[in-house]
């Protein structure tokens, strides 16, 4: 019985530990500097704002990026937009992109308000950018 045990952990050390080193290698990865920002216009979420990057290529992945900020009551620091490649064989929307820019949802911790949006690398002020139809 005693063996069973045994071997029970030593395999849960393995699984762990291929978790770990799996996990931290990861698909590649590429950072994008935010350039712009957007609302949802009306009727869209208050808490959620989109950050435009420059993007090169001609689509992306549902979920393919992410992006962290750190919110004060005067402005939300929005750091660089992090791109992960899919796995190969992932399934993937492919979602169209112009050939230059793309833009990725950061949902806030409350509505932005008249709070400043900036960049958090150099402190520059992201201009805001109007997309949709009027409102």
């Amino acid at each position: 019985m005693r063996h069973w045990w045994i071997v029970l952990l030593a395999f849960a050390g393995l699984v762990v530990t291929a978790l770990f080193y799996g996990g931290s290698a990861g698909p590649p990865q590429t950072r994008h500097r935010p350039t712009a920002y957007s609302d949802l216009g009306r009727g869209g979420d208050p808490n959620t704002i989109m950050i435009r990057f420059d993007w090169p290529h001609e689509g992306w992945c549902s979920g393919q990026f992410t992006i962290a900020a750190a919110e004060t009551s005067t402005e939300v620091r929005v750091g660089d937009v992090v791109s992960r490649t899919p796995r190969a064989g992932g399934a993937c929307a492919g979602l169209g992109s112009d050939g230059q820019t793309a833009w990725d949802s950061l949902t806030l911790s409350k509505p932005l308000g008249d709070r400043r949006v900036v960049r958090a690398d150099d402190g520059a002020a992201l201009p805001y950018v109007r997309r949709g139809p009027p409102d």
